[in-house]
């Protein structure tokens, strides 16, 4: 379940300031830094599959209790859980993709990521017919664990690679550590993901607050962010069987800093909607392409360099998506996101420098 359409009802319901709001990120993606290590030992003593189907479990659990409380401690906590649970979940898939598919790697997590970007979709959609027949956001959570049984039903009967190297090793995050172009793209990645996440965490928000906008209306423009998405990944996956990984990444990255610059100056809500569209059409792609592409740069212990990617993605999640926040009750949230494109500039020259591609 995405945070975007819950942070409005949230506050309303509790009184508190997008400042304070801006706080959920931090419990959301805070366990993520951590768990994620223990999540590559754990499989590796039970299996993918067996500890897939156990976040599962757990992430049911959450939902039905968070149908059930009715405090804004009580939700953080929550949160801080379910935040566990679902990026487990996804470092899980990534590596079993990634072990599974030795050809053409970044077609078939892009794939899998687009799937990723139809609950997204569907999402907001979903929250905006239940809460306008229940009043009461928390009901969304019933559907989330309705769908949750379901896709439990698919994995049990799906195969997974027999690959065992997931548990996390102090060597081999020192060996990837070292690696410069490795570290490189984690900070990259934390760039991203906190930027991909800051938009669709904020944007029914920022629409509502500061255009003017229904908060029906604010809700759907999530989903059309989750649509340019989902479109942006199908085609970076259709790309990445003919163009060399990093140049894809590097040409993304060069669009990316004069698409999110541009957003500074934009004060009208449907033109900014437009150009977060083009946004989300490009940064949307970097999760699989990163995952991906690390595989190139160290091809061993999936588990492991997929967890060290998450985590600091976890930590440019937490970093600029609480900044947008905590600075949203003084700045229009656009003017602040938008001020980050300064770091994509940064990367064209790293990536010029750092990453060479054959001509």
């Amino acid at each position: 379940m995405a945070i975007g359409p819950l942070l409005l009802p949230i506050g309303e319901t509790f009184n508190i300031s997008i400042r304070t709001l801006s706080i959920i990120f931090v419990f959301n993606y805070f366990g993520q830094v951590v768990i994620i290590y223990f999540t590559g030992l754990i499989a590796d003593r039970l299996g993918k599959k067996v500890i897939h189907i156990i976040f599962i479990l757990l992430l049911v659990l959450a939902a039905l209790i968070f149908t059930l409380i009715n405090s804004y401690i009580v939700f953080l906590l929550l949160f801080l859980f379910m935040g566990i649970f679902s990026v487990s979940i996804n470092v899980i898939a990534d590596s079993s993709i990634s072990d599974t598919f030795e050809i053409n790697r970044g077609f078939y997590l892009n794939i899998a990521h687009a799937f990723f970007g139809l609950g997204a979709i569907s999402s907001p959609i979903i929250f905006n017919l239940v809460f306008s027949r229940t009043g009461d956001y928390r009901t969304i959570y019933l559907v989330l664990l309705f769908i949750s049984l379901i896709v439990l039903l698919l994995i049990s009967f799906t195969k997974y690679p027999q690959v065992h190297d997931g548990s996390i090793k102090t060597k081999i995050i020192i060996d990837l550590v070292k690696n410069k172009k490795f570290v490189l793209l984690m900070v990259f990645a934390a760039l991203t993901f906190g930027v991909l996440t800051a938009i669709s965490g904020w944007v029914p928000t920022l629409f509502y607050k500061y255009f003017n906008v229904s908060s029906a209306f604010s809700n759907y423009s999530l989903a059309f962010f989750w649509v340019a998405v989902l479109i942006g990944r199908l085609i970076a996956a259709m790309l990445s069987r003919k163009i060399k990984l990093i140049k894809l990444i590097k040409i993304i990255n060069i669009i990316s800093f004069f698409v999110l610059a541009i957003s500074f100056f934009l004060n009208d809500s449907i033109y900014l909607l437009i150009d977060y569209l083009i946004i989300g059409l490009l940064i949307g792609t970097y999760p699989p392409l990163l995952v991906s592409y690390s595989h190139e740069i160290y091809n061993k212990h999936s588990s492991t360099r997929v967890a060290l990617i998450f985590s600091v993605g976890s930590i440019g999640i937490i970093i600029i998506s609480y900044l947008t926040g905590y600075f949203g009750d003084y700045i229009a949230m656009s003017k602040i996101i938008s001020l980050f494109s300064i770091f994509f500039l940064v990367y064209i020259f790293i990536f010029h420098r750092s990453f060479k591609t054959d001509k």
